[in-house]
């Protein structure tokens, strides 16, 4: 890749550029090109930008963008095409190319993807950072990024890695049919779910002990409330009644509720999701680590632990949930006697022809997480660091406990042939204080 800036540099024009400065080439036929100057009227989105990715000479080619509205993940914005503005934007595209020049060469194809957001982040010197958006169906997008890098669950696989770091921001609700954030908050009745109420005071006539809604209390020709159970006027707040609180009102069937039910009415299927049931998603502003930038310059990622791959798998739980669901489980089967099996599985990652390791592939991962939510029952709970899976298996003997793990064993030698080895070691009969020193050395 060209980037000294004595040579041409390889530009793809999209619009009317006719006059370029001198040291600019315009590259013909969307082949080999280093950087992409275009107008407003250009078609920016993913796909778009997944077409140009396969003809440029790197795929972190820099944009530039001249006219109104440009978005937000461009390398440089410019009102208009002009000399200077091209000046301009051919220089900071030279020195965007000199930095990704100096990202790792190697990239094998699995990383590929990976070491793209890790080089976006090193070479535009940015962050991932969240924001609202009201047009897409998450409600939230990293719109700093180049929509092929902004992926959410990409962004989280590098952070499992270690290769970024994050700070929390928002959480959103998902709608439960078709999983958009893009919901409305509306209160509805319980019988009926119309969201048509009306809040209405609750009066308490002292009198006769009657209370009901406001509307209930007929008016006299006075505009004073007639108690419709004993019919006395109710002349005086505090001295004939009081108003205790609240109720809804439904205008549709009637009913009357102090408790309406909370909904997420979706925007764009029209799906009513209660509250409290309504999937959830954290948000967060991610940044390049130490670890990220050695990866850079090696040019791939680290080979992924156990814990990457089962991090989304229900069982699989982090260090201080394991260990507190260990000490309560052997406690409590020591104490009153009952059975309690302990098993760790090591993967040997060993070597492949290029003396690589050998990697836990999304093949194996996928593999993996069926046999095992095939195998392991609700009770039974595992923490998986490097290349060691712990399982916990509350009230299971030791006869079950070697059918667990032949199961396990089957399933393993029949699905992943040619993949890692491995090997199970039976910890049952090891304290609480043993089984963490060894997960402790993996970890």
């Amino acid at each position: 890749m060209k980037v000294a800036q004595a040579e041409l540099l390889d530009v793809l024009t999209i619009g009317m550029f006719e006059q370029l400065p001198v040291n600019v080439r315009k590259a013909t036929n969307l082949r080999n090109f280093s950087a992409v100057f275009c107008d407003q009227n250009t078609d920016l989105s993913q796909e778009a930008i997944i077409t140009l990715r396969a003809a440029a000479t790197h795929d972190l080619f820099p944009i530039y963008w001249f006219g109104e509205n440009p978005p937000e993940f461009v390398d440089g914005a410019f009102p208009e095409v002009s000399h200077q503005f091209l000046h301009e934007a051919t220089r900071d595209a030279y020195e965007k190319l000199s930095r990704i020049a100096k990202l790792g060469s190697t990239r094998p194809k699995e990383d590929r993807e990976g070491l793209n957001v890790l080089g976006y982040l090193a070479t535009r010197q940015c962050d991932a950072v969240p924001a609202w958006a009201p047009g897409s169906r998450s409600s939230v997008a990293y719109s700093r990024l180049r929509p092929d890098l902004a992926s959410r669950s990409l962004l989280t696989q590098l952070y499992r890695q270690g290769l970024l770091e994050r700070d929390y921001w928002r959480k959103t609700h998902l709608c439960g049919r078709c999983g958009s954030s893009r919901l409305n908050v509306a209160e509805n009745c319980p019988e009926c779910r119309s969201s048509d109420l009306q809040e209405l005071d609750i009066v308490h006539h002292f009198s006769c002990g009657h209370q009901g809604p406001q509307d209930a209390f007929q008016l006299s020709a006075g505009g004073r409330m007639i108690c419709p159970s004993c019919e006395q006027n109710l002349n005086h707040f505090g001295v004939d009644y009081d108003k205790p609180g609240r109720v809804e009102k439904c205008g549709n069937c009637h009913a009357v509720t102090e408790s309406p039910d909370v909904y997420f009415e979706c925007l764009d299927c029209a799906e009513l999701t209660l509250s409290d049931e309504a999937p959830q998603r954290d948000w967060y502003h991610y940044r390049l680590s130490q670890a990220g930038r050695e990866a850079l310059l090696l040019g791939r990622l680290p080979v992924p632990g156990l814990e990457n791959a089962l991090g989304e798998f229900e069982p699989s739980k982090d260090y201080a949930t394991f260990v507190a669901l260990l000490d309560n489980g052997l406690s409590t089967a020591q104490r009153y006697g009952r059975p309690f099996s302990i098993a760790a599985v090591r993967i040997n990652t060993g070597q492949d022809d290029l003396a690589q390791p050998v990697r836990f592939d999304s093949a194996m991962r996928e593999t993996l997480i069926k046999l095992l939510r095939e195998t392991l029952r609700d009770s039974d709970f595992l923490y998986a660091a490097g290349d060691q899976i712990v399982f916990a298996f509350p009230e299971t003997d030791a006869s079950e406990f070697d059918a667990i793990v032949r199961r396990i064993d089957d399933g393993l030698g029949k699905n992943l042939t040619g993949h890692p080895d491995y090997r199970f070691e039976d910890w049952s009969d090891r304290s609480v204080r043993d089984i963490l020193r060894e997960v402790r050395n993996v970890r």
